[in-house]
């Protein structure tokens, strides 16, 4: 398998960070069950979820796992797994994705999809963005 796949927990097969989602349980301040799927082959019981298209971005990435900290975690290798399998991504010299997002976003597009056609599945809700250390 090469360096810069993604492996969905549910099935196995390869997945492109375009498709792939972290999602997790939060419970009474405690957080378990933190999966890397594919969208379709999210568990029923995790209630969280951010898309992997955005956690490659440096600052979301890091802003993910900021979260993290201070947060009582069951069960903390799925959570170490997914932090190894995103930080190629994130870490690559050329890695131009948060530009990316940025600038289809600046127009309402989503990254990835030629402008004047539609996407495969609809995108996701906009989240508010906080920009921090400035």
């Amino acid at each position: 398998m090469p360096e810069y796949d993604l492996v969905c927990d549910a099935c196995g097969a390869p997945c492109a960070p375009t498709d792939a989602v972290v999602s997790w349980r939060s419970q009474d301040g405690a957080e378990s069950g933190f999966a890397l799927t594919h969208e379709g082959h999210v568990p029923a019981e995790n209630g969280e979820r951010e898309e992997v298209r955005r956690l490659i971005w440096p600052n979301e990435y890091l802003a993910f796992l900021a979260a993290r900290f201070g947060k009582r975690i069951a069960e903390p290798e799925p959570l170490r797994a997914i932090a190894w399998a995103l930080a190629p991504f994130v870490m690559r010299h050329d890695n131009a994705a948060e530009m990316d997002g940025m600038r289809a976003a600046s127009f309402g597009a989503v990254p990835g999809v030629k402008p004047g056609t539609q996407p495969t599945k609809p995108p996701a809700p906009p989240r508010e963005e906080v920009e921090a250390g400035k």
